[in-house]
């Protein structure tokens, strides 16, 4: 049955997003791209003004590089740091450096999220079918089979009804939408509480994070861009928000772990950090993205950028579905992906948090003791200084055509620098844009392409692409009318085997969702099939 408010919206859209934090702006911007009908709905004037993620990795990176907005926001990123571990008597037990760019960019870089937020709301004016409503206050939703109706107040009260079809509730960590689908929050509350100071014109040059793992009391240093520095401080037992917030204790504090007691303090808060993960993460037509399905401890710097995760994901699948090019079944494997990772990064960051937070000195001794004997063991020492304990971007089961023998499927395909037949080089991303892609890989990768050509698999403007391995130049005798180029860093042969050639199909995320090795053209009409049967279930 039609409601009055259904019959007679003021606006209509595809997507209707509620909150322009990080996951809401890059939802946003990542839709606008792909032209699919958006409004942003965020009850205040501006994007956030004070200090609050500070990391960001290169799985983000390479989703703002989707967004069309990598060069403005690595303009304001400092790039590649890592993070000293110091013992009580302040010797450096541990370091991580990673040095690798699987996926086209450094694994930790240091931002600020002012500056960020600015930028993705920017990007919005680029977009016609995407309308920010800023100083707009989310009231209601009425949701049903087809959609969601949803009142709005705006600034001077005025109601404003919209119907879109479906809804992105990036509504953050006190999410109302959160309540009204009666999804709740499973996970624990640290009962520790950290002062946060935010500084700029920091003394301190050191450009690696700097956590101080000492049971007395624990802390953080962490780099910013532009000399700007973040220090965290665990309070003790009896100490009250309000006492260790007070300029003489803040500068006290500073004065001890470093050079900046006279620095100019822009924000200086204490926080309560969760470890949490929403049940569920959607209804019918509502959708939770970023702080309102997670809540994630800072520990690993790992929050915003799951929210960034978050948008992608249901970017990609919301522009599939508007452009018929999958079903509206895609949706049901949103959180069979997401719930699983996001919350494997929570445990990631528990982990760090166990490091850097000794509750005595004897587990400090023990615990630092068996990082200095990682030392005699280089594998292990390389593992934990490139960062390899990270839980990497990798679904089990979703939109794939699983496989549970396979190395390629479910997991993020490299990003390499590659080289065209000009010789000039190019980001392989920027190459199949925001589509689904079909990639050769292997010395008959050409050929490999040619063939794929004449199979159906069930996808409205598939890319194709021929990648050669580094150690080949590209056949120049091939059909040049196929895109093709060479790996150029040699990340591909880490995934896929050297000895034959591959096909794979990625998604929009660069999730690679099939694959296979091809050794006959039946090997290519398999494939086809498979993921033609993948499409076709969704609808």
């Amino acid at each position: 049955m039609t409601t009055p408010d259904q019959a007679r919206p003021d606006k209509t859209c595809d997507v209707l997003i509620i909150g322009a934090g990080p996951t809401g702006l890059t939802l946003a911007n990542l839709l606008g791209d792909a032209g699919v009908s958006t409004i942003l709905v965020e009850r205040n004037e501006l994007t956030v003004q004070a200090p609050r993620a500070v990391s960001i990795d290169d799985e983000s990176l390479r989703t703002m590089q989707a967004c069309g907005l990598i060069d403005e926001v690595m303009a304001n990123v400092a790039p590649d740091y890592g993070s000293h571990y110091m013992s009580m008597s302040g010797i450096n037990f541990a370091r991580v450096e990673p040095t690798t760019r699987e996926y086209g960019y450094p694994r930790r870089s240091a931002f600020t999220q002012p500056e960020l937020e600015a930028t993705l709301r920017q990007g919005l004016s680029r977009w016609a079918s995407v309308e920010p409503l800023f100083q707009h206050t989310f009231e209601s939703v009425v949701e049903d089979a087809d959609g969601v109706t949803v009142v709005i107040k705006c600034l001077d009260g005025t109601p404003l009804t919209i119907r879109a079809k479906y809804l992105a509730a990036c509504d953050g960590g006190r999410s109302a939408l959160r309540k009204i689908i009666g999804a709740e929050l499973q996970g624990s509350t640290y009962p520790d509480k950290w002062l946060i100071v935010d500084m700029e014109e920091t003394k301190e040059r050191l450009r690696q994070t700097r956590v101080l793992c000492n049971p007395a009391r624990a802390a953080i240093c962490l780099p910013g861009p532009d000399g700007k520095r973040r220090y965290e401080f665990k309070l003790r037992e009896g100490e009250s928000d309000e006492e260790i917030a007070t300029p003489e204790s803040v500068k006290k504090l500073l004065a001890a772990y470093g050079p900046d007691a006279d620095a100019k303090i822009v924000r200086r808060q204490v926080y309560a950090f969760h470890a949490r993960v929403c049940d569920t993460w959607n209804s019918k037509r509502i959708y939770l993205a970023g702080d309102a399905a997670h809540l994630t401890p800072p520990f690993a710097g790992q929050g915003m950028n799951s929210g960034v995760r978050d948008a992608h994901a249901l970017a990609w699948r919301f522009t599939a579905i508007a452009k018929g090019n999958v079903g509206p079944g895609v949706l049901d494997t949103y959180q069979t992906e997401r719930k699983p990772h996001a919350w494997a990064l929570i445990e990631f960051a528990i982990n760090i948090g166990r490091v850097m937070m000794p509750t005595s000195p004897v587990q400090a001794f023990l615990v630092q003791g068996a990082f200095r004997l990682m030392r005699f063991v280089p594998k292990l020492q390389n593992y934990f200084a490139q960062m390899k304990f990270k839980p990497k971007p990798y679904y089990k089961h979703g939109f794939l055509v699983e496989d549970a023998a396979s190395k390629v499927i479910g997991r993020m395909f490299p990003q390499p620098t590659v080289e065209l037949l000009d010789r000039s080089t190019a980001k392989m991303d920027d190459l199949i844009g925001n589509h689904f892609a079909l990639i050769a890989y292997g010395e008959s990768a050409q050929a490999t392409i040619a063939q794929a050509q004449r199979e159906d698999f069930g996808l409205q403007d598939l890319r194709r692409l021929a990648i050669s391995p580094m150690r080949l130049n590209i056949d120049r005798r091939a059909d040049p009318a196929i895109l093709a180029c060479r790996d150029v860093d040699g990340l591909l042969e880490a995934m896929l085997p050297v000895t034959k050639d591959s096909l794979v199909v990625v998604r929009p995320d660069r999730y690679a969702m099939a694959a296979a090795t091809i050794s006959s053209p039946a090997d290519i009409a398999r494939l086809a099939s498979d993921v033609r049967k993948l499409v076709a279930g969704s609808r």
